[in-house]
């Protein structure tokens, strides 16, 4: 299949468009719905020339937007030694060091998407534990949440850190009680070991990239809001200066739609990748950047979001501004009165009600009619924020696949009462606040399905905060495509929309709630084009 006109029919048709809900047919021609309805409507709209896909009793829905990913290191993750799975110290040592033995004399080691909540030890592993597994390579692993980064001796010397290293703003050197690094680095003093961490080889780049956005595909994903660094500042370290550069490598390679979300320190930063190839808003493919990114706290995993009360399993701990208050504001600004929408990262409630009250402050020293700024995570609230959100228009991306991976350990890291507004869903909804839905990948899996599962069962949280199906997909269509500004060209199947569309086996407002995650993606089509072909639509 190519990009030829669709003609779609066969099957449950959910369109998510509020004035016809449900269709017998969808026409799809030169890359955007020709017509929705009827079946005999649909073939007349298309002429003589199209090929039709019979459902064959599975669903057809809007093409997922997953609106928070961060594509570089997406690609990134999987070209290093994946630590998931491992499930104590020892096993994490033994992973490490059959991957060093294959590695030429002094090479770096990179491992990725550990937690120790898995680890039956539950404590992040020392320098001393990764140099018994790696004692001649320098070695650095990275926490599944990104925040985090733990060190071997040799990576530590290779960085030139000591015992006189101060903590940097924004970051946490974790000490051994003479002050010398312990191993963890947290949040900016992570940065330290990223920036030296060694780039791939481009062809090794363009290689992972084709398949890191098949896997997006493989979702049913079509549209993703791409966190991306103008420079050395952000998750990836120095490696994130080249993220723009690569991603204009990758645009022919690329067969979905970008919604650019910038970590920039200065508006000549903004414009220069307003002149990038990136920003094409009136291109076939709507490549565009609309907004600037901003940290204002860590993670819950990392013990660095910033919390109003200590962390119930650590009560010297409540977590940190990761960027100063004024500094979010004069970014926040700088974006605002740009035109662009500002994005924060805020996952604390002490971190969510800082920047609710900077918006206050925005919106009352610079007010601007439909901003749709957003909050990226929220992950505490209270009733009070969710009422100032609502009021001031703000709009949040949340990330229901945090509920699957903190579902073990949340209670015990911030208590029971406060996990009761923890991703509160419903009462952001009740509330009127717009929810758009995010994975974070590749910090959390990109599977729509199984995070929409996650939003109605919540297993392992508070129920009163569940949503049903239907409000869930809401999150990764329509109300994703309004987070973005795009709600008058996707997010729903109607015509003259982009013919973004996904083909799912059984449709998930029909299957009992847990079995979404389990529904097969049979056909995804981005622009008109199929882009994912499970093998079982002819």
């Amino acid at each position: 299949m190519g990009e030829e006109a669709l003609l779609i029919s066969g099957g449950d048709i959910v369109t998510m468009d509020e004035a016809l809900p449900r269709a017998e047919a969808v026409a799809v021609s030169e890359g955007r719905i020709a017509a929705v309805g009827a079946l005999d409507a649909c073939r007349s709209a298309l002429g003589g020339h199209y090929e039709a896909i019979d459902l064959k009793g599975g669903a057809l829905l809007p093409g997922f937007i997953d609106t928070h990913i961060h594509p570089v290191l997406l690609i990134y993750f999987d070209m290093n030694l994946d630590l998931r799975g491992v499930t104590s110290i020892p096993g994490l040592q033994e992973r490490i060091r059959a991957a060093a033995a294959a590695l030429a004399p002094g090479e770096w080691l990179v491992g990725l998407q550990f937690d120790e909540e898995s680890l039956r030890e539950k404590r992040l592993p020392s320098r001393h534990d990764l140099d018994r597994a790696s004692p001649d390579h320098p070695l650095a692993i990275i926490k599944h949440d990104g925040h985090t980064l733990v060190a071997n001796t040799a990576a530590i010397a290779a960085c030139s850190v000591g015992a006189s290293t101060p903590d940097p703003e924004g970051g946490l050197i974790d000490r051994e009680p003479g002050g010398y690094p312990a191993g963890p680095f947290r949040e900016a003093a992570a940065t330290i070991l990223k920036d030296r961490l060694p780039l791939p080889d481009l062809q090794s780049f363009l290689a992972g990239a084709e398949s890191a956005f098949l896997k997006l595909a493989a979702c049913g994903i079509t549209s993703v809001g791409a966190v991306l660094q103008t420079g050395e500042e952000g998750p990836a370290g120095a490696q994130g200066a080249f993220d723009i550069t690569l991603m204009q490598l990758l645009l022919e390679k690329i067969p979905l739609s970008l919604y650019g979300m910038l970590i920039a320190s200065d508006y000549g930063q903004v414009e220069a990748a307003l002149q990038s190839a990136l920003h094409q808003p009136d291109s076939g493919a709507g490549h565009r950047i609309g907004a600037v990114k901003i940290f204002a706290d860590g993670t819950f995993g990392s013990r660095t979001a910033y919390m109003e009360e200590p962390y119930a399993d650590d009560p010297h701990m409540h977590g940190f501004l990761t960027t100063p208050e004024e500094e979010i504001y004069r970014r926040m600004t700088m974006a605002h009165r740009a035109g662009l929408q500002v994005a924060i990262h805020a996952i604390g409630d002490a971190g969510n009600r800082v920047c609710v009250e900077l918006f206050e402050r925005l919106l009352a020293e610079h007010p601007r009619p439909h901003h749709r700024h957003r909050l990226e995570h929220a992950s505490q609230l209270s009733r009070e924020l969710i009422s100032s959100m609502a009021r001031l228009g703000i709009v949040v991306s949340t990330t229901p696949m945090y509920i699957l991976s903190e579902k073990d350990w949340l209670h015990r890291r911030l208590g029971y009462e406060r996990t009761k507004w923890t991703y509160p869903l419903r009462s952001l909804l009740e509330a009127g606040v717009k929810v758009a839905g995010a994975s974070d990948g590749p910090i959390e899996s990109t599977d729509v399905l199984r995070a929409v599962q996650c939003c109605v069962t919540r297993e392992g949280f508070e129920t009163q905060q569940s949503i049903s199906a239907a409000r869930a997909l809401r999150m990764y269509t329509c109300d994703a495509a309004y987070s973005q500004f795009e709600e008058d060209v996707k997010g729903d199947i109607s015509a003259g929309k982009r013919g973004d569309l996904v083909v799912l086996r059984a449709n998930p407002l029909s299957v009992p709630p847990r079995e979404i995650g389990d529904i097969p993606v049979e056909l995804t089509i981005a622009g008109g084009k199929v882009i994912f072909d499970g093998g079982n639509i002819a």
